[in-house]
């Protein structure tokens, strides 16, 4: 398909949501993990600062079982914006 005739067909199906009353919307979807765990430090600081260099390193992953929650916020789709699935690219 050449590229005028898909932009073409774009058009087509956006129009046809719109008649519908249907919109389009950017969701974006947020997901916690959360995870405590136990150190000895002389105070707050060090304390965060030596778990924040040991998640660095790897020594704490958090996986499926730290889920905390989630959280999905819509907004409406502007045409200037494509999904990748990674993200988004202006066009």
């Amino acid at each position: 398909m050449n590229t005028n005739a898909g932009r073409s067909l774009m058009k087509q199906l956006e129009s046809a949501k719109e008649e519908a009353g249907m919109r389009e919307f950017e969701v974006t979807i947020t997901e916690t993990l959360k995870k405590t765990v136990t150190v000895k430090a002389k105070d707050r600081v060090e304390a965060e600062e030596a778990v924040s260099d040991d998640w660095r390193n790897s020594v704490h992953i958090l996986d499926a079982d730290d889920f905390f929650g989630v959280e999905f916020e819509a907004k409406p789709h502007t045409r200037a914006q494509t999904r990748t699935g990674k993200g988004e690219i202006s066009i």
